[in-house]
C-alpha cells in the first residue's frame, strides 16, 4: 500500500505522539509502582527487625526450663496477635521447619507463605514477593527469627497494596482521557497543516509533468518568498538552460570519448548487446586481442563477459581484482546512463602489478622495522621498570642492569643506523655481521632478559645446557631469534606455567628447544605460522594487547636460514608447543682441521 505524502505526515505525527504517550505512561506507572513497592519493602524490613527484637524480649522474660524454640511455639499465637496489633498487618509465625504455627488473622482467605518461607530457609535471608489476589496486590514477606544467634523460626507478613492499585487506576484513567483528547487535536491540526503545506508541491508536480513531456516554455509562479519560492526560481532557471544543455550534450560526449581513449588504463565502452563502442590500445596489450568488435571476442577472458552480464542485469558498480598473464589487474565496471538514451556500459582495466608489489614490500619493510626496534626497547623498558618499581640498591644487580641497558641501547643505535642505510623497499634486508659466538652465553643473556617479562605474566623460564662448541653467527640477529620465540611462549602460557629452554649438541649441530605448555597450535596453523603476515591470533584467543603484525616468526625463519640452520615446530592443541632451532657448529673446533676443511 502506497501512502501519499500528506497521509505519511499525519501517520508520522500519530506514531510520534503514540510512542511519546506510551513512554510517559510506562515511566509513570513503573516509577509509581517502584516507589510504592520500595517503600513497602523498607517498611516490612523495619517491621521485621522490630518484631524480631520484640519476640526476643518476650521469650527471655518467660521463666521456665524449656528451650527458646519451645517457648516460641508455645507463645506463637500471642506473639502474632501482639505484632499484628502493633504493626497493623497480618502476621504469620513458622517454626524452624517452615511449618505454620500461628496466624494473627481469622480470615479464610488463603495467604500461604510456604514458598517464601522455603526460600528464606534456603537463603537464610529475608524474602520479599508480590502476588495478585482478587485483583488486589499483596506484599508477602518472610524473615528468619534469631535469638542469641539461635534460629527459632520464621516471621511472615501479608501486606495489602490496595492503596497503590487504587492510585494507579486513577492515574491510568486520567492519562488515557488526556491522551485521547490530545490525539484528537493532533490529528485535526495535522490535517490542516498538511493540506496547506502540500498544495504548492502539487502545483509544482503538475508543471514538472508537462516539462517532462517536452514543453519547455512553461514557468512556475509562486508569490511567497519562502523555500518553495526559492525552489520555483531554481526550477525556472533550469528550464531556461535546458535547451542549451541538450545542444552541448553531443559535443561533450565526443570530447569525453577522446579523453577516455587517451587514458593510460585499458578502456572498453559497450552497448547493451555487448558490441564495443570504443576501446584503447591497452586492451591489446593486456589481453593480446586484435581489433575486438564485441565482448565475446575475448574468448579467454571470461571475467570481462561476467562483468558485462552483471552490469546489464542492473549492477550499478563493480570493482574486482584478478590475476591475468602474470599481472594484477583492477577491473572497474559502471553503467553509463543518460535520460532519453540507451544505457551503455564502461569497463576500465588498471594494471596494479607494480603498485601491489610496492605496497606488499612497504608493508613487509615497516613491519620488519617494528620487530627489529621492539626487541632492544622491550629489554630497556623492562630493566628500567624493574629498577624504578623495586628501588634496587644492590650494587651488583644495579650494575648488571645498567650494563644490559647500555648494551641494548647501543644495539638499538646500531639497528637505527642500519635502517637509515636502507633506501629501497625491494632490498629491505639487514646486513649480517657474523663472528664466533658462544650460544650458551647468548641464551643465558636472553633468558635473563626475558625473566622480567615472564615474571610479569607469572611464568617461569628454566634453562638447561651442556658445554657446547661455538657457532658462526650474528649475535644480535640470533639474540632476536630466541627473544622472539620466548616472547611468543610467554604470551601463550598461563600463569604458573613453566617454559623449558634446552640446548644440546647432536650430529655436529646445536639443537635449541623452547617448550611451552600453552594452548598449542593446530596442524593447519603449523603449515602457515612461518608465512609473512600470518597471525595466529586470528584463529586463537590471545591476551589483550598481545597482537602482532604476523612477521615475528617469519623474520625468525629468515635469520635462522641465513645461518644455514633450520627451524621447526612440534605442537598439539591443548598440549603446548615446542620450537626447535638447529644451527651448525664451527667444524674446525670439532675436527681440529683448517677452516676450509669439508666432509
Amino acid at each position: 500500500m502506497h501512502l501519499s505524502y500528506r497521509a505519511r505526515l499525519i501517520l508520522y505525527n500519530f506514531i510520534l505522539f503514540a510512542f511519546s504517550f506510551l513512554l510517559i505512561f510506562f515511566c509513570v506507572f513503573q516509577g509509581t509502582s517502584y516507589y510504592y513497592i520500595n517503600q513497602t519493602k523498607n517498611l516490612l524490613m523495619e517491621i521485621s527487625r522490630d518484631s524480631s527484637l520484640y519476640i526476643s524480649q518476650e521469650l527471655k522474660t518467660i521463666n521456665d526450663d524449656s528451650t527458646l524454640e519451645n517457648r516460641f511455639i508455645s507463645n506463637s499465637l500471642y506473639l502474632s496477635h501482639s505484632i499484628s496489633a502493633t504493626e497493623s498487618t497480618r502476621t504469620l509465625l513458622y517454626d524452624v521447619n517452615g511449618i505454620l504455627i500461628a496466624d494473627s488473622s481469622t480470615l479464610t482467605t488463603s495467604a500461604s507463605l510456604d514458598t517464601e518461607v522455603n526460600l528464606s530457609r534456603s537463603q537464610n535471608a529475608p524474602v520479599f514477593t508480590l502476588k495478585q489476589i482478587n485483583n488486589t496486590t499483596y506484599a508477602y514477606f518472610t524473615a528468619p527469627i534469631t535469638v542469641d544467634e539461635t534460629l527459632i523460626g520464621y516471621l511472615g507478613f501479608v501486606y495489602s497494596l490496595r492503596e497503590m492499585d487504587v492510585f494507579l487506576s486513577h492515574v491510568a484513567f486520567f492519562m488515557w482521557l488526556s491522551g485521547s483528547l490530545a490525539l484528537f487535536l493532533i490529528v485535526m491540526l495535522s490535517f490542516r497543516f498538511a493540506s496547506n503545506f502540500i498544495r504548492p508541491i502539487k502545483d509544482l508536480t503538475k508543471i514538472s509533468e508537462e516539462i517532462n513531456e517536452g514543453n519547455y516554455n512553461l514557468a512556475i509562479y509562486y508569490k511567497h518568498q519562502d523555500e518553495i519560492g526559492e525552489l520555483t526560481k531554481a526550477f525556472n532557471v533550469m528550464i531556461t538552460n535546458n535547451n542549451n544543455m541538450i545542444i552541448q550534450l553531443d559535443s561533450e560526449r565526443k570530447r569525453l570519448a577522446g579523453v577516455l581513449a587517451s587514458l593510460d588504463d585499458g578502456l572498453l565502452a559497450l552497448d547493451q548487446n555487448g558490441n564495443i563502442i570504443t576501446s584503447n590500445r591497452y586492451i591489446k596489450t593486456y589481453f593480446n586481442v586484435t581489433s575486438p568488435k564485441s565482448i565475446y571476442d575475448f574468448q579467454y577472458q571470461s571475467f570481462l563477459r561476467d562483468i558485462f552480464d552483471r552490469l546489464k542485469n542492473g549492477k550499478d558498480h563493480i570493482q574486482e581484482e584478478i590475476d591475468c598473464n602474470d599481472r594484477n589487474l583492477l577491473l572497474i565496471g559502471s553503467p553509463i546512463r543518460e535520460k532519453g538514451f540507451e544505457e551503455n556500459y564502461m569497463i576500465i582495466i588498471r594494471n596494479m602489478t607494480a603498485a601491489k608489489h610496492i605496497q606488499d614490500e612497504q608493508r613487509k619493510f615497516i613491519s620488519s622495522v617494528s620487530h627489529e626496534l621492539r626487541t632492544p626497547l622491550t629489554t630497556i623498558i623492562g630493566y628500567t621498570d624493574m629498577l624504578t618499581r623495586r628501588q634496587v640498591v644492590d650494587p651488583e644487580i644495579l650494575n648488571r642492569s645498567l650494563n644490559t641497558i647500555n648494551r641494548e641501547g647501543h644495539r638499538l643505535l646500531r639497528l637505527v643506523d642500519t635502517l637509515l642505510n636502507v633506501n629501497k623497499f625491494d632490498k629491505a634486508e639487514f646486513d649480517f655481521k657474523k663472528t664466533n659466538l658462544n650460544i650458551v652465553i647468548l641464551l643465558s643473556e636472553v633468558v635473563e632478559q626475558m625473566q622480567i617479562k615472564a615474571s610479569q605474566s607469572e611464568v617461569e623460564i628454566n634453562y638447561r645446557s651442556e658445554d657446547l662448541p661455538e657457532v658462526l653467527g650474528d649475535y644480535d640477529r640470533l639474540q632476536q631469534v630466541f627473544i622472539n620465540i620466548i616472547h611468543n611462549a610467554i604470551k601463550y602460557s598461563n600463569p604458573g606455567d613453566i617454559i623449558d629452554v634446552v640446548s644440546t649438541l647432536e650430529d655436529r649441530h646445536i639443537i635449541v628447544s623452547i617448550r611451552d605448555y600453552g594452548p598449542g597450535i593446530s596442524d593447519i596453523e603449523q603449515n602457515r605460522i612461518f608465512n609473512a603476515f600470518y597471525r595466529v591470533e586470528e584463529d586463537r584467543s590471545r591476551a589483550p594487547g598481545e597482537g602482532g603484525s604476523g612477521l615475528g616468526l617469519y623474520i625468525v625463519k629468515q635469520i635462522v636460514e641465513k645461518h644455514d640452520g633450520q627451524i621447526q615446530i612440534e605442537s598439539q592443541v591443548g598440549e603446548g608447543t615446542n620450537i626447535i632451532v638447529t644451527l651448525p657448529i664451527l667444524e674446525e673446533l670439532i675436527y681440529g682441521g683448517d677452516k676450509d676443511e669439508t666432509l
